[in-house]
């Protein structure tokens, strides 16, 4: 009988790229509503240009999801699961340090960031205990 059950990595590979892919839809396609996550100043700041900028980000966003959309129907060594809790980490990076940084974020981007950190721990974590 076929172990149907998926694996931590599946899972870990598949949430990932679904919580990426929610945020490369967005800004791909709707990136108004990334306003949420900003300031006045950031709100106010917004020009066609950023747009154009936001949709290139988002379709960047969405080539990272489909990576590990088929990532998770792969068997993975444990450096390629290092390598992707380190990308978790650079996005985490980014997100957490641009808001004290700039006018531009208000504190409810620290949820995208702390998504983005659990990737990293939960990657990390599946590191250390694959063959």
């Amino acid at each position: 009988m076929e172990n149907t059950k998926p694996n931590a990595t599946k899972i870990y590979f598949i949430a990932m790229a679904a919580f990426w892919l929610i945020f490369g839809l967005i800004t791909a396609f709707y990136p108004a509503l990334m306003n949420l996550f900003q300031t006045e100043t950031g709100v106010s700041a917004v020009t066609t240009y950023s747009d154009h900028i936001w949709r290139h980000d988002g379709f960047d966003i969405i080539a990272i999801s489909v990576l590990l959309f088929a990532l998770s129907h792969e068997t993975v060594s444990r450096n390629m699961l290092r390598a992707t809790a380190i990308v978790a980490l650079l996005a985490t990076i980014v997100i957490i340090s641009s808001i004290p940084s700039t006018p531009y974020w208000n504190m409810l981007f620290l949820v995208p960031g702390l998504g983005c950190f659990a990737f990293v721990i939960w990657g990390f974590v599946l590191a250390a205990k694959a063959k």
